[in-house]
């Protein structure tokens, strides 16, 4: 982030708070939170969390333009990409849609850029922990559950979208009951981050839950690796390496034991769930479009011979809200290898230097940011976590780099 000069205009307003007196609220944080709480919400919201979220963020940016234009030049990678996706309309089999969607995705980036330079790091994470909070609260007293499963879907409609807010919730809270601060909030957080692996419980999802348990244990090792001198973190990595290398050997020569223990205990099948024959068909489909794809957000369209198959081998009869189960394979299907080469350049980027700013500092902030990144990494093998407009973890991934390279830049 750029440091706050104090020459500009600095808009506040003054509100009366009882025995406080008088409370100043500054308008650029107050449209950050809202755009925050618009991101948060879309997934209940639905149009009305979207607008808010456009509406803060373009208030936002408007402030300062000049600011978000210096972030999201030095931030070109996000934002090449989002180009990149409007840029599919002249190519795609949908270019309304393409162009439309696309637009939104660049707002969605922007509106990241804008927040991140407005709020520091640690508010950030607090006014995010704070208001996904509420959602879960939200998704306890007035939620609802699955017909079939009785799996917790609270209000978001979907026990995998409802499951992943609840792991993004516990790894900011877990990350927050480990920051410096009283002991009664640090307590709180902490039971925060408990409720919000329960509620991961209560949806049933399994790959959300394993997803959270490596993403904590990796970000405590990489934070601990962070606090020790230069020896002790030598002989930590390389013992870890060896570590790996052993289970790795072992794992291998168990390998039908193994794939059948986690089969019985997740109830899948040999092709987890038809995942492998959704793949074989995504590479037959990048075969035929190899670089561009088909348009970004093209191909999942009713009236698409291809998708209306796959809807009805599967039996999706709402035909919608269906994907590949692979970030890169969905992706390239859409916007070729080049738009997945651009895209990872963002989320790998987005890792390598959130996991560079941790081991410069030891701090928290910059592992949550991590965690929340080394998550979505491994999520993208299985699902389809990135990118999309108004997305949470889209939204996050942009935040992340953003902070992370700013933080990088200036301790290199």
């Amino acid at each position: 982030m750029t440091a706050r000069s104090e020459t500009l205009p600095r808009l506040a307003l003054a509100v009366p708070a009882g025995r406080l007196g008088r409370v100043e609220l500054e308008l650029g944080a107050v449209l950050a939170v809202l755009a925050l709480a618009g991101v948060v919400f879309n997934p209940a919201l639905g149009t009305p969390g979207a607008l808010l979220f456009l509406a803060a963020g373009a208030g936002l940016v408007l402030l300062r333009p000049g600011r978000v234009f210096a972030m999201a030049v030095r931030n070109w990678p996000a934002m090449l990409m989002a180009v990149f996706c409007i840029l599919s309309f002249t190519w795609s089999r949908e270019p309304a849609l393409s162009l439309r969607f696309g637009v939104q995705l660049a707002a969605t980036a922007v509106i990241a850029l804008a927040i991140c330079e407005r709020l520091p790091p640690r508010a950030f994470c607090l006014s995010l922990a704070a208001l996904l909070g509420i959602s879960m609260a939200a998704s306890i007293l007035g939620g609802g559950t699955s017909g079939e499963t009785a799996a917790w879907i609270g209000v978001y409609g979907s026990k995998n979208a409802f499951a992943g807010a609840a792991a993004t919730f516990a790894i900011f809270a877990f990350g927050l009951a480990l920051a410096r601060g009283r002991a009664l909030f640090r307590a709180g957080w902490l039971a925060a981050g408990v409720v919000g692996c329960g509620l991961v419980v209560l949806a049933q999802s399994v790959g959300a839950l394993v997803l959270l348990a490596v993403t904590i244990g990796a970000t405590l090792f990489v934070l601990g690796v962070a606090r020790m001198g230069p020896a002790a973190r030598v002989a930590l990595l390389a013992g870890g390496v060896l570590a790996a290398a052993f289970v790795a050997l072992l794992a291998s020569a168990h390998v039908q034991a193994i794939s059948d223990t986690v089969l019985e205990t997740t109830g899948k099948d040999l092709t987890l769930t038809g995942r492998t024959e959704l793949w074989a068909v995504a590479r037959d489909l990048i075969a035929d479009r190899p670089f561009l794809g088909v348009g970004y957000q093209a191909f999942w369209v009713q009236g698409n011979a291809d998708a209306e198959a796959l809807w009805f081998m599967f039996g999706i009869e709402g035909r919608g809200g269906f994907n590949f189960h692979n970030m890169y394979l969905s992706n390239a299907v859409e916007i070729g290898l080049l738009g997945v080469t651009l895209q990872a350049l963002v989320l790998f980027g987005a890792g390598l230097l959130t996991l560079r700013w941790t081991l410069l500092t030891g701090r928290v902030v910059p592992a949550i940011f991590f965690g929340k990144t080394l998550m979505v990494v491994f999520g993208s093998l299985i699902e389809v976590p990135l990118f999309f407009q108004f997305g949470l973890n889209t939204f996050l991934v942009f935040a992340a780099f953003a902070y992370a390279r700013d933080a990088v830049a200036r301790a290199s």
